[in-house]
């Protein structure tokens, strides 16, 4: 509606202008010329290809030329008829897409005092201060014109580096979720298979440990549930950081070293330093970098015994899950797993070490920095 309205004023206006302009020099003239009526309807002409001008500003502008060239050849005197000119430039360099726009706006420009110095002249002559007039101010509508076009190219470049960075930091949003999607259904999962492999074993013979296995399974799927939940809404919702489901924490990591040992592995843990005020972004990376650790102990080691150490160090937060179990099967099995909790620590910034232990079976480490995450 704006815009309908501002085309309809420029119209509107030019038209007065180069009427009443058209009046005026016709008036002023002392020299034979055409009739007044041959003026105004040429004037009118000059007007109505303006209607075009944002389909095709640069036809326009060479349309409205042919007629002020027309007007000039016919005899009549005077630039009022170039009024037109002015929107035509205008919208021929704001709207173009390159520098390129400029110099073809510049050329129409130029154009009309050239037309006005083609015979046949006036007796009296070129009016120079008419011609250095109109030149001189074609050139600001130019300019004016440019500085639009240069604004809204810096403003579509914005845009598009926004856009980008939307779409990097939803890529990563993602990925994130795949990642905490993979934690928890892999560590349940794999703890439900050992339980229920249990629970058949001792059916027979020993009742009450198949109660304890399936009640171990079904407390695990109940907390991956409520995980998958909280995971799930924030994919749906696409907004993760306003979640306000509590993430897991470095006091949650005993009831991981439970779930190990009624897997069959007998696990401990060995906390050193205070770890009440860790960064949240480095306590969450820690528990998931310890959850995906004793997964891949229950799952591939084929071990007895499991270690999970986490040591405050004044500048950093030291995690190591170690087991006594086959090094090369665990080797053999690192995917996604692996590859996720090496990417946790990147992005907390820190190291991180996945291989054989000195003394035998397989050792992961990570050093995940306390002053990055401040």
């Amino acid at each position: 509606m704006r815009r309908h309205l501002a085309e309809a004023l420029t119209l509107g206006a030019t038209t007065i202008v180069s009427v009443l302009g058209t009046i005026g020099e016709y008036a002023e003239t002392t020299q034979p010329v055409p009739p007044l009526w041959g003026a105004l309807a040429l004037s009118l002409l000059a007007i109505l290809p303006l209607l075009w001008r944002h389909r095709a500003p640069l036809a326009v502008a060479v349309v409205i030329l042919v007629i002020c060239l027309a007007y000039n050849l016919i005899g009549y005197t005077g630039l009022a008829i170039a009024i037109a000119v002015y929107p035509a430039c205008y919208t021929l360099v704001s709207e173009g897409t390159s520098r390129r726009s400029l110099a073809v706006g510049t050329a129409v420009a130029l154009g009309v005092p050239v037309i006005s110095m083609v015979p046949p002249l006036p007796p009296s002559g070129i009016n120079l201060d008419a011609v250095s007039g109109t030149a001189i101010s074609l050139a600001a509508v130019v300019a004016l014109a440019e500085a639009k076009r240069a604004r809204m190219v810096a403003a579509a470049e914005q845009l598009r580096r926004i856009t980008q960075e939307s779409e990097r930091r939803l890529a990563d949003e993602r990925f994130t979720i795949a990642r905490e999607l993979h934690d928890v259904l892999a560590h349940t999962i794999t703890l439900i298979n050992v339980q229920a492999a249990a629970a058949l074993d001792a059916l027979p013979a020993r009742p009450e440990q198949t109660e304890s296995a399936l009640r171990t399974i079904r407390g695990a799927a109940k907390d991956a549930m409520a995980e998958l939940h909280s995971t799930l809404r924030v994919l749906r919702d696409n907004q993760a950081a306003e979640s306000s489901d509590p993430q897991p924490r470095l006091d949650q990591v005993p009831n991981l070293v439970a779930l190990a040992r009624s897997a069959g592995v007998q696990a401990d843990l060995v906390t050193t330093g205070a770890v009440d005020d860790i960064p949240t972004g480095v306590e969450l990376a820690a528990y998931r970098i310890i959850q995906e650790a004793l997964t891949n102990v229950i799952r591939h080691a084929h071990a007895t015994t499991a270690t999970v150490r986490i040591t405050r160090e004044p500048d950093s937060l030291v995690v190591e899950v170690t087991d006594n179990g086959t090094a090369v099967a665990t080797e053999l099995a690192i995917g996604h797993g692996m590859i996720g909790m090496r990417e946790r620590v990147r992005a907390a910034g820190g190291r991180f070490e996945a291989g054989p232990a000195p003394g035998g079976g397989f050792a992961v480490t990570a050093r995940l920095d306390l002053g990055a995450a401040r």
